[in-house]
């Protein structure tokens, strides 16, 4: 399952060009170095004409649950389709799918289906692995009005040009405990970063070392993921919607890289600890009672609250969307939450069994299969049927990843884009070293630093044209 919340592609060294030719070169580098010869030898259509095979990455949180996920799928298959069987090879590595995608490209073989995430898709595009889907194509599948109009958005440079099939939905939301903001007077969770900051205060106690938000700064995919949320809600963007022109110096990338920074070093509602946590450390802080919320949590946190000493006493709230220190949103700009992250199914064009391959993506957004992929690994339906046959998806903590979701943004389409959140990484984590040591860091040295970063991305993008 394509559960990772950055970018699953095998991206290049952070700067380097991207042109088709340098994705062609990388992915195969990376082949031996990932998974060696035996993803090669696994990763091919195989003899048989009626096996259907499709590659993913194994789920990092719940792998027994995604094999009754693939096992019902695989029965299903079988039975509509007597003769005709389904493989599903499940590879350990996100990285290890984008490489396979990216060697079909050279060997015009692997597997028929691939399930990546959503910002993959560019690349997979690029390399001329996925292509535009046809009208008989989204027939065979139920049609597109079977899914979420975001989860479409998300597959495609527009709605007319989508290569591939949305499978689950994975979003930001901002965790809270309800009890610690009752016991403070707090009815509710902020929608402004400017509350956001206001109760991480009133929760916040610095001088007893007790801190209020927890953080992930740590974590290599983190950066992106929250400077791209702040700098949209400024009316900002990492790349330009074109996907031509690189922003990460702009104004708004460098308010909301500050802003995030100054969670430690200026309002001090997290702590310098925080400055060195990965995910895992700022889910388990928050579990324990440590902190009392952490915004653009994924969704797969939820299944890690059970059994905790806040199980009864969280929440889930849709992360603010009015920039720290505004009144409203800037003109024009819509209200951002999230990305549209999660799974999905492209069909590879080299695949001589396309009609077998379309018939298993038909059956990977039936009620049962949805409702499965919830219950197992966390993933938020998008078929409007499951819904309807299942309204328990989208109720409790879940309607906010519902509402998430229904109105998440695609990220930039292009395949230079998986060296944004190397370069931002770089970018800040100088400065969280900084806020480690001493509580501070050198706005100066940071924008320097985003400079840099864009100059590198600048020239990835200027390959990619050529």
């Amino acid at each position: 399952m394509a559960q990772e919340t950055t970018p699953d592609r095998l991206a290049p060294p952070a700067g380097q060009p991207v042109s088709r030719r340098s994705v062609l070169k990388i992915g195969g580098l990376g082949l031996a170095g990932v998974a060696g010869t035996s993803l090669l030898s696994s990763c091919g259509r195989g003899s048989d004409p009626h096996q259907v095979i499709v590659q993913v990455a194994q789920s990092p949180t719940a792998p027994a649950g995604q094999r009754r996920i693939l096992d019902l799928m695989r029965r299903k298959f079988e039975a509509a389709y007597p003769g005709a069987s389904a493989k599903f090879n499940v590879v350990t590595l996100g990285s290890a799918v984008t490489t396979s995608v990216i060697t079909a490209a050279t060997s015009r073989d692997g597997p028929d289906i691939f399930e990546v995430s959503p910002q993959t898709l560019p690349t997979g595009q690029a390399v001329g692995v996925f292509e535009v889907l046809s009208d008989s194509d989204w027939a065979a599948v139920g049609g597109k009005d079977r899914y979420l109009p975001s989860a479409l958005a998300a597959c495609g440079r527009s709605t007319t040009e989508l290569v591939a099939i949305p499978y689950y939905a994975s979003t930001m939301a901002m965790y809270y405990n309800r009890k610690k903001f009752q016991e403070a007077g707090i009815t509710a969770a902020p929608t402004t970063w400017t509350d956001f900051v206001d109760v991480g205060r009133q929760l916040s106690a610095p001088e007893q070392d007790r801190y209020a938000v927890g953080m992930g700064a740590a974590e290599a995919s983190e950066p992106w993921h929250v400077i791209w949320l702040l700098a949209a809600q400024l009316g900002g963007q990492l790349i330009s919607p074109d996907g031509t022109r690189s922003q990460l110096n702009s104004p708004e990338v460098f308010e909301a890289t500050t802003f995030w920074l100054d969670w430690i070093a200026k309002y001090r509602i997290a702590g310098k600890r925080d400055a060195t946590n990965v995910s895992a450390e700022q889910v388990k802080q928050f579990t324990s009672g440590r902190t009392a919320m952490f915004a653009c949590g994924f969704t797969q946190a939820i299944s890690s609250m059970a059994g905790t000493s806040v199980a009864g006493d969280w929440a889930l709230a849709g992360n603010p969307t009015v920039p720290y220190g505004r009144p409203a949103l800037p003109a024009g700009t819509r209200p951002v939450q999230s990305y549209f992250g999660g799974a999905t199914w492209a069909i590879s064009k080299y695949s001589s069994k396309r009609e077998l391959a379309l018939g298993l993506a038909r059956m990977m957004g039936d009620p049962d299969v949805q409702r499965l992929t919830w219950q197992e690994v966390g993933g938020l339906p998008i078929t409007t049927e499951t819904f309807t046959a299942h309204p328990e998806t989208r109720q409790g903590v879940w309607k906010t990843i519902y509402d998430s979701a229904t109105n998440a943004a695609p990220t930039p389409w292009s395949p230079s884009f998986a060296q944004v959140s190397p370069l931002l990484s770089t970018a800040v984590k100088p400065s969280f070293a900084e806020l480690a040591a001493g509580g501070t860091y050198d706005p100066g040295a940071l924008k320097a630093r985003l400079v840099t970063a864009n100059q590198a991305l600048t020239t990835a993008l200027e390959s990619e044209r050529r």
